[in-house]
């Protein structure tokens, strides 16, 4: 048997439009924990980028069971995010587990969060789910267990 190419999963990044404003989602009103921040302007990221002159801005963020999550600015290179469908290919969103997906949603509203769903429970019985929108406009599956 072939050894597999991943053997795991590392994290996850998002380009933000204001790097600060999505601290405030992600840490303050989301609870992760930051674990790295730091400033890269180098070769190397020049170079993985295929850009010049690249000046990001990279926060690592971590959730009680481990789980990564990078966001990013890219200095100099201002973005808006492409609006797409959610049934796009290529448009994208990230799940995150909520111990209490009403607490969850009550929050995020009362902080002025775009919510784009009511916590509903899934199909299948298993989860409880409701989608909003970061501060960059990305969606954010936000999903409790049952």
């Amino acid at each position: 048997m072939k050894t597999p190419l991943v053997i795991g999963y590392r994290h996850t990044g998002i380009i933000c439009k204001d790097i600060n404003a999505s601290l405030i989602f992600y840490r303050d009103l989301l609870g992760l924990q930051v674990i790295q921040d730091l400033w890269d302007d180098s070769d190397y990221i020049n170079e993985i980028t295929g850009l010049t002159n690249a000046n990001v801005h990279m926060i690592k963020l971590q959730a009680l069971d481990g789980t990564v999550l990078e966001i990013l600015e890219y200095v100099g290179y201002p973005t808006e995010l492409i609006d797409q469908p959610v049934y796009n290919v290529g448009a994208a969103h990230i799940a995150l587990q909520v111990a209490d997906a009403r607490t969850a949603y009550d929050e995020l509203n009362a902080a002025g969060m775009t919510l784009l769903s009511e916590p509903i429970e899934s199909s299948e019985g298993i989860a409880v789910v409701f989608f909003c929108l970061d501060p960059s406009g990305v969606r954010i599956e936000l999903v409790e267990m049952l």
